[in-house]
C-alpha cells in the first residue's frame, strides 16, 4: 500500500462514529415512526386486523427503519468524505496563499474559524499542502459498515417494545393502547436522555417529545383508530 492510500486510509479509520445525540435522535425518530405506524393500522383498520399482521407488520417496520437508517449514515459518510476531500483538493490547488487560508477558513466551523489567528491558518496550510494527495474516489470502510449495523441494531432493538404488547395481548385494542403507552414512555426517557447531552431543561424535553408522539396517537383516535 503506498503512502497516500496508507495515510488517507488510516485517517478514515480513525474518524468518530456516531455521537451520543445522534444515537438518541435516532432511538426517537424509530419510536415516532413505529408509533405512527402502528397507530396507521389501527385508524385503516378500525381494529379489526387480525394480531399476527399486525405484529409482523409492526417488526417489519422496525426492520424497514433500522435498514432506511443505516443507509442513510453510509450516504451521509460518504457525502462528508467527498466533502472532506474536496475542500483539501480545493486548498493545494490555490494558486496564492489568499485563496488558500480563506478556502481553510471556509472548510472549519464558524465559531473556530473566528477563534484562528492568521499564523495558524498559515500553518494549517503549509500542513495541508504536504500531505498526500487525496483519493479520486470516495470509498467506505469496514468500520464503517459495523456502524451501520450497530444502527441498525440499535433502532431496532430501542422500538422493539412498542411491539411486545402484540405478542402477549390477544385483544388488539387493548394490545394497540398498551403499545402506544410504551412507546410514549420511551419518548419522554430518550427526551430527557437527550436534553441531558444537549443542555436543555429535561422534564420540558421529555414532555416535549410525548407530546409528539401523543398527537400521533390522538389523530389516530379520532380517526377512528
Amino acid at each position: 500500500m503506498n503512502t497516500k492510500s496508507s495515510y488517507w486510509l488510516h485517517a478514515i479509520e480513525s474518524s468518530e462514529g456516531l455521537n451520543t445525540v445522534d444515537r438518541l435522535n435516532e432511538i426517537l425518530f424509530g419510536l415516532i415512526m413505529v408509533l405512527t405506524f402502528t397507530c396507521s393500522i389501527s385508524a385503516a383498520t378500525a381494529g379489526h386486523e387480525e394480531l399476527p399482521t399486525i405484529l409482523w407488520s409492526a417488526l417489519g417496520c422496525n426492520v424497514a427503519w433500522g435498514l432506511i437508517d443505516a443507509l442513510m449514515y453510509l450516504f451521509a459518510v460518504m457525502l462528508g468524505r467527498g466533502e472532506m476531500f474536496d475542500n483539501v483538493r480545493k486548498i493545494r490547488n490555490a494558486t496564492t496563499s489568499a485563496n488558500a487560508n480563506a478556502a481553510i477558513r471556509e472548510a472549519l466551523p464558524s465559531a473556530i474559524s473566528s477563534l484562528l489567528k492568521a499564523e495558524h491558518i498559515n500553518y494549517l496550510n503549509e500542513q495541508i499542502k504536504n500531505l498526500p494527495e487525496p483519493p479520486s474516489r470516495v470509498s467506505l470502510v469496514w468500520q464503517d459498515l459495523w456502524r451501520a449495523l450497530a444502527i441498525f441494531l440499535m433502532v431496532f432493538l430501542s422500538t422493539f417494545p412498542v411491539t411486545l404488547p402484540f405478542l402477549f395481548i390477544r385483544d388488539i385494542s387493548v394490545a394497540i393502547r398498551i403499545s402506544n403507552a410504551i412507546a410514549l414512555i420511551l419518548l419522554f426517557t430518550t427526551g430527557v436522555y437527550l436534553a441531558r447531552h444537549t443542555g436543555r431543561q429535561k422534564i420540558l424535553s421529555g414532555l416535549a417529545f410525548t407530546f409528539i408522539g401523543f398527537l400521533v396517537v390522538s389523530v389516530t383516535m379520532a380517526l377512528g383508530g
